[in-house]
């Protein structure tokens, strides 16, 4: 009875294992609606290892190196080949930017920058496993939050004319597969959204970013849901000084 309740937070952890790869083979069938159901699947099951892992008092190296393992597939590998097949099908299906971006050999290098993303997520993970935690904040963006945004882009781009020009242009690739991937491993802090912390200005903060994110999933839907990642990056750096 001690092992099966020893091994509940693996399981949970391997659930999520298990939605990433689930994401990637949506993504190269081109699924990107099954992307989003599996994308939340997985980041609920993040979320009930480690609260499964204190409640049970069952946390162990192994699970936190499992937790990693995890985390690098859903929100590391998997979003960067769900943009990487969103942009090569869309981007260079009729699409033109001039002949710079026209030649056949440019097209096939520039939808290859989104699998930076999972090569700065390893990175990431790696640091974070050891590096002193604080319960509020991140040193560099969590890949779970670049992931999200990652996961909503194909949608969201469908949902406004301009939003799939933007969305799905050379140099917004570049930038944000590169910016992005930056973001991760930079050395600034991005408060956690536990509210339940001594830093009651901060608790405040995070309550103000869930009704924004909230009214922007309600109003604008998967555009909304992709602007979330900036809003939690633009409230983040606003509060440096209060983040401990």
């Amino acid at each position: 009875m001690q092992s099966i309740k020893n091994q509940i937070p693996n399981l949970l952890t391997l659930s999520n294992l298990l939605c990433g790869t689930l994401i990637i083979i949506s993504a190269f069938r081109l699924e990107f609606d099954h992307v989003l159901w599996l994308a939340a699947a997985a980041l609920l099951f993040d979320f009930l290892d480690g609260t499964a892992a204190r409640l049970l008092g069952v946390s162990s190296p192994m699970g936190k190196e499992l937790d990693s393992f995890a985390d690098m597939v859903s929100f590391g590998v998997a979003p960067a080949i769900v943009l990487y097949n969103y942009w090569n099908n869309e981007y260079f299906d009729g699409a033109s930017y001039g002949s710079f971006f026209d030649a056949v050999y440019l097209n096939d290098f520039i939808v290859l920058f989104p699998l930076l993303i999972a090569a700065f997520a390893g990175y990431r993970l790696a640091k974070f496993n050891i590096s002193e935690q604080s319960n509020d904040y991140f040193s560099g963006l969590p890949t779970p939050a670049l992931a999200l945004a990652c996961f909503a882009l194909p949608r969201a781009a469908e949902q406004f004319e301009w939003a799939n020009i933007v969305l799905t242009h050379p140099v917004f690739i570049l930038l944000f597969s590169i910016i992005g991937g930056i973001l991760l491993v930079i050395n600034v802090k991005f408060f956690s959204l536990k509210i339940g912390s001594k830093n009651k200005p901060l608790n405040k903060l995070r309550i103000l970013l869930v009704v924004v994110c909230t009214a922007l999933v309600i109003s604008l839907h998967f555009f909304g849901a992709f602007l979330c990642l900036w809003v939690y990056i633009g409230f983040s750096l606003l509060a440096q000084k209060i983040i401990d």
